[in-house]
């Protein structure tokens, strides 16, 4: 936003001048990202303008820069024969991005604008579900025959590099498509001319299915250090690549979603300025009323032991201190365990040692607090032998043995659902935040009252 706004100004009187000459040459020197940047600082009433005065061949590459929101604004804008070229210059994986978040009656639209093999691919990628590798990949890659030279890889390589998401991984198959391999173009250049690929290629090859989903794509990028990971059918053949920065915006989506779950909110996919206030309202709304409802629980147990609340009157004032300990360690515990699941170099003996390490930590937390609350009571009442009518020691006795048993059981809770969640193929996140207070607030009552209830009858 630096950039934007030193230029503006000048951008601005250019575009109010006419001087559109200017603007070409500025946009054929910035990065498109920048000049992307440039375009959405200027007013609405003149994007369009703004945008049509960057040099032709540099707008699909501005334009894939574009905020979503904005992408659309001048969709709306364009005449057809502009909309149908630039359409059809989008690199396959951006066009369909930005069709699947148009309304249905304007992505069908805008397909009839794309030419025969645009349209064929453009629906085929729209055919895959949502989230799932086989949405983001582009058919845009550099692929050979495992008979072919290192010659003709390079001679493949000039011809087609302007064409193709990257150059500096060839894919090898065979001829029914299926993938063999790969070979870098660091093996291409040292290797000699008329040297054969399947003498030099890198086999087992780490890939990814088509409808498998685009968080397992992620973490096989991190955990291989890829460039791009091949996508194949389920047949073995190889249909397009996921680069890194594919899924750059990925990362961002499921990194917002997870904390948005965390805190209790449906997910929504709208910016929060631009989203309604009805939508803002709904996405929290139903996470705070089914807690509501989960959190009576709460009261029922409170009610259940109304004897032992009349003996001790007392615990009443306790209640907060205990609930809110027990939750915030549960929430940490989860938290903890959300990030360890989340990642696939986790299999189950490290997933077991996390586990028991945190019930490890989880006692010394608990004795920690214990003490405090024994703490807390006995200075309360160190100025007279009984507190409220009851004896010091035992009040601090309740306390102090309920603190540590809620602590370890609800940080052991707080463990034990994401590991639990992911074996059932469910969204740890979802088990977080508000939904693991809520139960430990359950949990923390029923173990006080419980503790309560062994040391007043004895």
């Amino acid at each position: 936003m630096a950039l934007a706004r030193l230029i503006t100004p000048e951008v601005e009187e250019m575009l109010r001048t006419g001087d559109y000459t200017g603007f070409r040459a500025l946009s054929e020197h910035l990065h498109p990202a920048d000049m992307a940047e440039l375009i959405e600082s200027v007013p609405t009433e003149r994007l369009l303008v703004a945008f049509l005065a960057v040099a032709r061949d540099r707008q699909p590459e501005v334009f894939e820069y574009l905020d979503p929101n904005t992408q659309t604004l001048l969709l709306d804008e364009f005449k057809p024969d502009v909309m149908s070229r630039l359409l059809n210059d989008l690199s396959d994986d951006v066009r369909t991005e930005l069709l699947v978040e148009l309304p249905g009656q304007v992505t069908r639209r805008l397909l009839e604008t794309l030419g025969p093999d645009e349209r064929k691919r453009a629906l085929a990628l729209l055919g895959y579900p949502p989230d799932s590798a086989g949405r983001l990949m582009t058919p845009e890659f550099l692929h050979i025959n495992a008979n072919a030279t290192a010659a003709d890889v390079l001679a493949k390589v000039r011809k087609l590099s302007g064409e193709v998401e990257t150059v500096y991984v060839i894919y090898v198959i065979d001829s029914g498509s299926r993938l063999l391999g790969t070979v870098s173009l660091r093996d291409v250049v040292i290797a000699k001319e008329d040297e054969r690929v399947h003498d030099f290629m890198t086999e087992n090859i780490k890939s990814v299915h088509a409808h498998d989903d685009r968080e397992d794509v992620l973490a096989k990028l991190r955990e291989y250090d890829l460039l791009a990971v091949p996508v194949v059918d389920s047949q073995d053949r190889l249909v397009g690549i996921v680069t890194f920065d594919d899924l750059s915006d990925v990362h961002e989506d499921e990194a917002t979603e997870d904390i948005l779950k965390m805190h209790g909110v449906v997910t929504e996919q709208d910016d929060y300025f631009t989203a309604g206030l009805f939508k803002r309202f709904r996405s929290r709304v139903i996470w705070l009323v089914a807690l509501a409802v989960v959190g009576t629980g709460s009261v029922l147990v409170q009610q259940a032991y109304n004897p032992i609340i009349s003996q001790l009157s007392l615990l009443a004032a306790y209640i907060t201190l205990l609930t809110a300990s027990g939750g915030n360690v549960g929430t940490q515990s989860a938290g903890i365990l959300i990030r360890a699941v989340s990642t696939d170099d986790m299999d189950r003996s490290k997933l077991k040692k996390i586990f028991f390490g945190e019930i490890l930590i989880g006692m010394a937390l608990a004795a920690t607090l214990a003490v405090i609350g024994t703490v807390l009571v006995l200075v309360r009442g160190a100025e007279a032998q009984v507190l409220g009518g009851h004896d010091v020691t035992e009040v601090a006795t309740i306390v102090g043995i309920s603190m540590f048993m809620a602590v370890l059981t609800t940080n052991t809770l707080g463990a034990a659902i994401p590991i639990i969640m992911r074996r059932i193929n469910v969204d740890p996140a979802v088990t977080a935040g508000p939904f693991i207070t809520t139960a430990a607030d359950i949990l923390t009552v029923l173990v006080y009252f419980n503790i309560a209830q062994a040391v007043i009858l004895d």
